[in-house]
């Protein structure tokens, strides 16, 4: 769900607008410039976009649990 979200980035050579996905940054793939054909090495500086990814994937563990315990809570009277 979360690696294939697409990131947007210019080329730092002739700044076309690219995209590759979290999954992509991640693994610090090579990718090549849709506009010039350069390589260019993605680099997960400080691994910062692994660290995002499971920060959001606590995150949304977190509201399924309050969710579910919300839907516990609720009851109905009929």
């Amino acid at each position: 769900m979360i690696d294939g979200h697409p990131i947007g980035f210019p080329c730092p050579r002739c700044s076309f607008r690219n995209h590759a996905t979290i999954k992509q940054i991640r693994l610090r793939d090579v990718l090549i410039c849709r506009g010039c054909k350069a390589n260019i090495r993605l680099e997960d500086h400080r691994n910062s976009v692994r660290i995002a990814e499971l920060q959001v994937r606590q995150s949304l563990e977190q509201l399924l649990e309050a969710m579910e315990a919300l839907n516990t809570t609720i009851t109905i009277n009929l």
